[in-house]
């Protein structure tokens, strides 16, 4: 599996294809699976299988940890079979978006970020310059909800971008700072964080403190 590193910020992003997961290590990254991960990847065809395998394998590889306490619960319905990742006793926050057999991982300290969104879309190559514009618009907008954790249960025209890079859901506190970059020449992305800082803030004003 080749994989790929950068910073965006306080974020670091690591990516790699799907199709490159060797036999070991895709016996490597079923070792890492939580019982609720087993029972998601037997929904899940091929493709879309080894995918979900690379992202958690990308996880273990960043946190240096053969099996990282990873897990995922929707805020909504309580399933476990879907919904936000998140790692249970260490610091970070994770987010991972999946694109064709592209498989990217955004990961922050806790202590700087108090919350973190990724999204990232592949350019096609006959996309024309308005059509990027659009895909970067879209995936901050993604980037914003998968931050906030309400996913597509808030309706996206409720994002609201400014210029310098900050974005806020209508009707909340919380801004988040829009980071976007190009990856290969071929992938969108863009990755969502909160301050913890700005969050605390936030939050002592509404309750008058």
């Amino acid at each position: 599996m080749d994989l790929a590193e950068l910073r965006l910020g306080s974020t670091r992003l690591l990516s790699a294809d799907a199709t490159s997961l060797s036999p070991r290590q895709r016996r490597q990254a079923l070792g890492v699976l939580s019982a609720d991960d087993r029972k998601r990847l037997a929904h899940l065809n091929d493709a879309r299988a080894d995918a979900f395998l690379t992202g958690r394998l990308l996880v273990s590889t960043a946190l240096d940890d053969p099996a990282p306490r990873l897990e995922a619960s929707c805020g909504h319905c309580g399933s476990a079979e879907h919904g936000k990742p998140r790692l249970r006793e260490q610091p970070i926050l994770v987010s991972i978006s999946y694109t064709g057999s592209a498989v990217f991982v955004a990961l922050a300290d806790s202590d700087r970020v108090s919350a973190l969104g990724l999204d990232v879309e592949e350019v096609g190559l006959e996309t024309g310059a308005g059509a990027v514009a659009e895909l970067e618009r879209w995936t901050a907008i993604e980037a914003v909800l998968k931050a906030d954790g309400r996913g597509l249960r808030v309706d996206p025209s409720e994002v609201k971008l400014d210029e310098n890079g900050l974005a806020r859901i209508r009707g909340e506190d919380a801004r988040y700072r829009i980071r976007r970059t190009l990856v290969d020449g071929r992938f969108v992305v863009a990755v969502a964080t909160a301050t913890a800082t700005a969050t605390a803030t936030a939050t002592a004003t509404a309750s008058g403190e």
